[in-house]
This record gives C-alpha cells, structure tokens and sequence, in this order.
C-alpha cells in the first residue's frame, strides 16, 4: 500500500524510484485482496504485476531512504545491515506513530492503515521534494 501512495505523491517525473519489499515477504505473492480493495476504494492505481519482493542487500545499498512500517521492523533491517543504518527510518517518523501490519484484520483494519499511510507519506513530502537525494 505504501508503494502505491508514494508512487501516486511522487510520479516519476519527479526523480524519486520508489520500490517495495518486506523483511519475510513470501516472494511473488499477489498483494493482498483487502489491501487492493482498499486502495481502489481511495482512487490508487494498483499496478497488476506488483508481486511481493524480499529485502535483499543491493536493494538496500542502492536506496537513499528506507522506510520501515515499524520500529521493530527498522531495527531488523540495521540487525540484519548494519551498514544502512544511517538511512533507515519509519513511515510514522514525523508522525510519532507506528503503521501496524493490517494483514489479518478486516477492511476497516486495511483502510485504517492505509489512512496512516497516507499521512505518513504526507508527513515526508516536504523532505523528499526539498532533498532528492534522501
């Protein structure tokens, strides 16, 4: 969800790639119908061919900024690369909040999380645009 909101804030004509994976994403995984559902319902554009991806390191080495979902998941990240720590943040940073994983909840649950999603994206805008290289 958050690739599909930051893709939507940050076209490509912006400069920024923007790419998605999880630290134990099952690889090639369809998204999660609840999450499509939710994001069609707010207007995104869900690319069909968008399978889950893992974390891997040269996915690491090449980005600017990592966003984890959670601070657990951030400190998983440094844990396992200890060498990206200096880019690695949360999506709630500004916010003061963590973006819970809605997976086993219901529809409410994904529209909740993509709503925190929406204004954490929001919340690194400013940033992102004023500092391409982040």
């Amino acid at each position: 969800m958050a690739e599909c909101v930051f893709r939507h804030a940050l076209p490509a004509a912006s400069g920024h790639q923007i790419l998605s994976a999880g630290l134990e994403a099952p690889c090639g995984a369809p998204i999660h119908p609840l999450a499509c559902s939710a994001l069609v319902r707010r207007g995104y554009e869900v690319p069909a061919d968008s399978p889950a991806t893992r974390v891997v390191t040269p996915m690491l080495d090449w980005a600017d900024l990592v966003l984890a979902m959670e601070t657990v998941q951030r400190l998983e990240v440094v844990r396992r690369h200890p060498v990206v720590a200096g880019k690695v943040r949360t999506l709630g940073h500004w916010l003061r909040r963590e973006v819970e994983d809605p997976v086993r909840g219901d529809e409410a649950a994904f529209d909740a999380t993509l709503r925190l999603i929406e204004l954490g994206a929001d919340s690194w805008l400013s940033a992102l645009i004023k500092q391409p290289s982040l």
